[in-house]
């Protein structure tokens, strides 16, 4: 009687085992979100159809006012190849150092890959779905190639609008780069050409911007939401990469592409809407005492 005592504990408590390697293997490693705080600023203006600046980083057309009723909650950091893997069971990245996928930002993802990812984030965390996906086609991969994709609301993970990235990215600043009009203090901020030896580098390896984001500037080019798209439904992506310019990496540095495409320089960071009636208060907490 004690041995089968002894034997069922046993495999209780290798079933009790089994169940937190999985929940520990399996859960997405974990997104910092910081508190993006109310306000208004000069927004860089919107044209699919053009970069917004010139050599000399000036901006083409004159910028537009922004104002932001709410805060909403940012990722501190581009998402990770840890994280993307770990929430889609695979990893595109181009740049992959062994088993170094928790720093090394994912890349190679198309606009379809950052909207699938936001989704399916949602639901490990019991959040509603920020996506709706319409006429979905996937190919033999079982990776998207076309959907239409409707914003429905909530507090779901999503991508952050272009006018979001830009106020995140410039934190209070006026200049040029969120650190001032100095090209010669970049490198200390962002992964670029220059400095980048040519390949994504770990996120969060550089000095952050005032409000404590990391990467704002190259490092990978972030994939952004753009509603009002009309142009063969291309999407836009801010910010620079390690193969870019300085000029590239400024907070008006701007580029469209298919939704489809992928590049080894394209990523992308999630954003959400904060829900004040929940533990969200503590993330909004923490990132004012992180600011």
């Amino acid at each position: 009687m004690q041995n089968r005592q002894i034997i069922l504990w046993c495999t209780f408590g290798l079933a009790l085992f089994s169940l937190l390697l999985q929940v520990f293997l399996y859960s997405p490693p974990k997104i910092e979100m910081l508190m993006v705080p109310a306000g208004q600023y000069m927004m860089s203006p919107l044209d699919l159809g053009t970069q917004q600046f010139e050599a000399d980083g000036t901006t083409v057309r004159a910028s537009i006012k922004v104002a932001f009723d709410k805060p909403f909650l940012l990722a501190r950091t581009e998402t990770t190849q840890a994280q993307f893997a770990s929430v889609l069971g695979r990893n595109p990245s181009l740049h992959v150092k062994g088993n170094d996928t928790q720093h090394l930002p994912v890349e190679n993802v198309c606009f379809y890959d950052a909207i699938e990812y936001c989704n399916a984030l949602s639901k490990m965390e019991n959040l509603p779905a920020r996506y709706m996906l319409e006429r979905v086609t996937r190919g033999k991969d079982g990776v998207i190639s076309f959907a239409i994709v409707k914003d429905v609301g909530g507090v779901g993970y999503r991508l952050p609008t272009e006018a979001q990235w830009e106020y995140a990215a410039r934190a209070g600043s006026t200049a040029g780069w969120s650190h001032g009009d100095q090209e010669s203090l970049v490198g200390n901020f962002a992964w670029w050409k220059a400095e980048a030896g040519g390949e994504s580098k770990p996120v969060a390896t550089k000095i952050p911007n005032a409000w404590g984001f990391h990467d704002m500037a190259g490092n990978v080019w972030e994939w952004c939401w753009n509603p009002e798209s009309t142009v063969g439904g291309a999407q836009p992506m801010r910010g620079g990469s390690w193969f870019n310019c300085a000029t590239c990496c400024r907070n008006t540095g701007r580029c469209v592409s298919e939704t489809t495409a992928r590049e080894g320089t394209v990523g992308f960071r999630v954003a959400r809407d904060a829900d004040f009636t929940t533990t969200d208060i503590e993330v909004v907490a923490t990132s004012l005492i992180v600011q």
